[in-house]
């Protein structure tokens, strides 16, 4: 029954992040989160996000002539907020930490769904956008939720669905490269992990694939639906979580 879970949860996760660029470590931790726990988990969420962001990468159509430098204020700012958020993670209590993020994402996807026009925000240029690449950095470091501010962020400045899969892919893979990086350097990821490792290797290329092939086959709506249901959703799981370990 482990491995079941584990594997639904992987193939689930791998078609989520194929077809939105972002959310792994939402669907993938909903399932995991009763069967593993936490030292062995976290390290397997960011492994299998930067393999399934590999895959998805390949599979990117380069005929959409996006603009390359959409990415560079909010990766930037996200590499250098990361540090920080990794060093809070010892002060900031965990619980009271999901519980603000969920309880945000809970009340402002509503708000999101009937698509408020905030003339500022749609307006707003590159040191906006930093910022909130800064703040996705933070978050990002402290529990691996690097996409949920910038994809709200996206949403509001009413960016197509094509920029905001490549804005939200770039930046999350950049910002989850850096916290393996320090995983392999801290010596986290050890023994105990390679089984599932192996494991991920093997079952996640389809559905990864799976995914991005049918981002391209989804509307502007269908994508912004499947966007704000995935927010909610880590909204009501960051909840539960931090009410279970209150």
């Amino acid at each position: 029954m482990t491995w079941l879970i584990f594997i639904l949860g992987a193939v689930c996760a791998g078609f989520i992040q194929g077809l939105t660029g972002f959310a792994f470590a939402l669907i993938a931790m909903s399932f995991w989160v009763w069967i593993l726990p936490p030292q062995i988990a976290a390290p397997l969420v960011v492994s299998a996000s930067v393999y399934s962001h590999f895959i998805s990468l390949s599979y990117e159509k380069n005929s959409i002539n996006l603009d390359r430098k959409l990415i560079w204020p909010y990766l930037i700012a996200g590499l250098i907020g990361v540090p920080l958020g990794t060093y809070l993670l010892d002060i900031i209590n965990q619980n009271t930490f999901k519980l603000v993020l969920g309880a945000f994402l809970v009340i402002w996807c509503p708000i999101l769904f009937f698509n408020p026009t905030i003339g500022w925000i749609t307006k707003s240029g590159k040191w906006a956008d930093s910022i909130i690449g800064y703040i996705g950095g933070i978050l990002g470091g402290l529990g691996g939720f690097c996409g949920a501010l910038p994809s709200a962020w996206l949403m509001l400045k009413k960016t197509p669905k094509e920029q905001q899969r490549y804005i939200l892919r770039h930046f999350n893979f950049a910002i989850q490269i850096v916290t393996l990086a320090s995983y392999l350097w801290q010596g986290i990821i050890q023994k105990q992990h390679l089984p599932y490792l192996a494991v991920l290797l093997i079952i996640m290329a389809f559905p990864v694939i799976l995914g991005a092939r049918l981002f391209y086959k989804v509307s502007e709506r269908q994508f912004k639906h499947i966007v704000l249901g995935l927010l909610f959703s880590s909204g009501c799981f960051l909840l539960s979580m931090s009410l279970l370990h209150s």
